[in-house]
């Protein structure tokens, strides 16, 4: 969305082909920042994010026994959150996006890319409907499992780094757990698996489950995964487990990593997560998609004539910020799901350090690179 949205303002014609039928609501919470908010402002959609963002002003962590060990909240939240960092939901990021591209670009819903045919002048694409499209360049911006990155690049086992985890969320009423204050998150963490909660508009939860785990998985269901990997757990989590059935929507993953060598390959490029997804615990997917979405389409513009110069242009600029990020959330594993007793300890020592005003910024610092501007 936010590739074709800036093609669109430098008056280029794109053609989006989305597998969902419709927009898509859902995921859990998503952090913006630079230099994805530098790509917001010049896109001219900060301000409508700024305005859907949610701000909590508190963030209890639960200790096995259901009672709040330590908070996050005034001003070490501030700090620890940033002036230029939005928390968002995927579906309001999309909408927002969606809202000023509908009447200029070209939408197919519900559809697939089922074949690519590349020549040297552009591609041809024949979607699973029978559609046929004829464009410049095929990019790829359908995430971790892309299927365009497997016609075009080879199959996904090749640039996969699995992180010994799996990622389960959903959207549920706050009535189930009205403990959880409007403006408030809170999360169990044990060793290997956490859970937490954060309130949304609407009256609404988001419940978030990451648990350490092998490759394959040992059932057939969600539903039975979390309640095989969740057993025992206490504080809201039996009831978590009882809606994972009646959800609307449930989004459930591997955490994990996409590395390859090159993005792009003839007339086919690829963006954000399918190019290289720097998993969950990073938190700069969001920014690095909004990101690389305005560096493109800027590249493309640019320079027309010269499709492999401006294709360079774009993984030159975007491969520099993507790789210390994915560094970090292969370090960050243990603050998510720590993996023994030890180091559960040490993440909440240096969690209530962040407490602290004065230390805040040095934690900061340490979970999220700065100073990376477009």
């Amino acid at each position: 969305m936010s590739l074709a949205l800036r093609l669109c303002q430098r008056g280029l014609k794109p053609v989006i082909i989305e597998h969902s039928p419709t927009l898509r609501d859902g995921g859990y919470m998503l952090g913006l920042s630079d230099p994805g908010y530098d790509a917001a402002e010049r896109m001219g959609v900060a301000e409508a994010l700024g305005a859907a963002q949610y701000m909590p002003r508190r963030i209890a962590h639960i200790g096995a026994d259901g009672r709040t060990k330590f908070a996050l909240q005034g001003r070490s939240l501030d700090i620890l959150a940033g002036e230029r960092q939005l928390n968002l939901m995927r579906g309001d990021i999309e909408r927002i996006l969606y809202e000023r591209l509908r009447d200029d670009a070209e939408f197919h819903f519900g559809a697939s890319v089922a074949t690519l045919d590349q020549a040297a002048d552009g591609v041809r694409v024949r979607l699973d409907d029978a559609t046929v499209i004829e464009a410049d360049l095929a990019v790829g911006a359908d995430g971790l499992h892309s299927n365009l990155r497997a016609l075009a690049f080879g199959p996904e086992e090749r640039f996969i780094r699995f992180l010994g985890a799996r990622v389960a969320a959903f959207i549920l009423d706050r009535s189930a757990v009205p403990a959880i204050g409007e403006d408030e998150t809170a999360s169990l963490t044990e060793v290997g698996r956490a859970i937490g909660l954060a309130a949304i508009r609407g009256g609404r939860l988001v419940a978030f489950f990451i648990y350490r785990t092998g490759r394959e998985r040992r059932f057939e269901t969600v539903e039975a995964e979390l309640k095989h990997a969740f057993a025992g757990a206490g504080w809201h989590v039996p009831t978590l487990l009882d809606h994972v059935r009646v959800a609307d929507s449930v989004y459930f993953d591997e955490v994990a990593q996409a590395v390859v060598p090159r993005w792009s390959y003839g007339r086919a490029v690829l963006l954000g997560d399918a190019a290289a997804a720097v998993s969950l615990i990073a938190g700069k997917g969001a920014t690095l998609a909004m990101a690389g979405g305005l560096v493109l389409a800027d590249a493309l513009a640019d320079q027309p004539a010269d499709m492999p110069a401006a294709l360079a242009r774009f993984e030159a600029k975007l491969r520099p910020m993507t790789e210390p990020a994915q560094a970090m959330a292969r370090r960050n594993v243990g603050l998510f799901a720590p993996s023994n007793r030890l180091q559960l300890v040490a993440r909440d020592f240096g969690l209530r350090l962040a407490g602290l005003p004065l230390l805040a910024r040095l934690a900061k610092r340490f979970l999220n690179r700065e100073g990376e501007r477009l």
